[in-house]
């Protein structure tokens, strides 16, 4: 094997500067890690372009990324067409990543109807709206993202809907992997990551929180919004992992 063969010009385009001039578009755009992600792949050289509920928001993060935001577009990704729509507006995309999630922490018997269906909209129904799409408008070298969470694989009381929602998604995940291939779908598994999940919380409760789980982990710390869009961007530069869960928990499932 000769040294020209770890080159990444010779790997189908991964590796530094994999990004530039791509286009990505990612659901859940408009906080937590979703901007993340869009921040990072932008400062790569990447074009995105960004969906979610919130107007606001979306502009928000899209005045961030200079002259590297394609589009926002302030859908209900549990509507088929209007994800469809939003997708195909720039598409074909070579990135796509949503990372929405409306979730509920709380017993299976406390949950109202209303707080499980917007799980299941925002954890369920969108993946698999934005998998469609995807069939059609993301390129044949390009990759498909997902993000689950630890609570598949730790479970807690209040946790269960989630917990069965995020291996749902990671099922979804693999079994797509091959109907779509040659396209790539991988997951992100995060643990506790410093999110506006928490914004429930008071502040001094919330600290409490992450100092308590912080203290738990072999990481030490708690996660942030950049480590999990560290682990998408490797994810869309490595274009031989597909089927594969990324766990960015800080040691969470041995904890």
């Amino acid at each position: 094997m000769t040294e020209s063969s770890f080159c990444p010009a010779t790997r189908g385009g991964d590796g530094l500067g994999a990004l530039i001039g791509k286009k990505l578009f990612v659901a859940g755009g408009g906080s937590g890690m979703g901007a993340a992600i869009a921040r990072l792949a932008a400062a790569r050289g990447a074009h995105v372009a960004l969906a979610g509920r919130s107007r606001a928001k979306l502009d928000g993060v899209a005045a961030t990324l200079r002259d590297k935001a394609i589009a926002t577009h302030a859908i209900d990704l549990s509507d088929q067409d209007a994800v469809t729509g939003a997708v195909a507006a720039e598409g074909p995309f070579d990135h796509i990543v949503t990372t929405a999630g409306d979730l509920t922490f709380k017993p299976l018997v406390d949950l109202s109807e209303d707080e499980i269906n917007r799980m299941l909209a925002s954890r369920f129904w969108g993946p698999v709206n934005i998998a469609r799409a995807a069939a059609t408008h993301l390129v044949a070298t390009g990759s498909l993202i997902f993000v689950s969470g630890l609570a598949g694989y730790r479970p807690s009381a209040g946790s269960a809907v989630v917990g069965a929602l995020n291996l749902a998604l990671e099922s979804l995940a693999m079994g797509l992997a091959l109907e779509l291939r040659p396209r790539r779908v991988n997951v992100i598994s995060p643990g506790v990551i410093d999110t506006p999940l928490w914004s429930g919380m008071g502040k001094a409760e919330r600290k409490a929180f992450h100092d308590r789980v912080a203290a738990e982990l072999p990481a030490g710390r708690i996660g942030t919004v950049e480590d999990i869009a560290h682990a998408a961007i490797s994810l869309m530069e490595n274009g031989f992992m597909t089927g594969s869960v990324v766990h960015v928990d800080g040691g969470g499932r041995i904890a």
